[in-house]
């Protein structure tokens, strides 16, 4: 019964996801807001992100001895170097796991 429940519900969100962007893409949108929603996948990507590299577990902002920092700008530097987003994962957690051995 579980899986049953977990299939229709992936059924269903796949469905209603597909005819949205289905319905998008064959329609013309205008120039403008197409400019627009370029910018919408670094925002979200964003918000995800810098709260996680700057704040610390009591939720105020550390940017001295943060390891996390170190290792996402070089993940940043990475990304510009080579635009291999696998480089750039492996990069990032190869700084932060040798940056927080103990």
């Amino acid at each position: 019964m579980i899986w049953l429940t977990i299939v229709v519900s992936g059924l269903i969100t796949f469905v209603l996801r597909f005819f949205a962007i289905f319905q998008v893409k064959n329609s013309n949108i205008p120039q403008w807001l197409e400019n627009i929603l370029k910018y919408v996948p670094t925002a979200v990507l964003s918000t995800l992100i810098f709260p996680e590299v700057l704040f610390n577990d009591s939720n105020s902002i550390q940017l001295i001895e943060n390891p996390k920092i170190l290792a996402a700008s070089s993940a940043l530097l990475v990304t510009i170097l080579t635009k291999n987003v696998i480089i750039t994962i492996i990069t990032g957690m190869l700084v932060l796991w040798i940056l927080t051995l103990n």
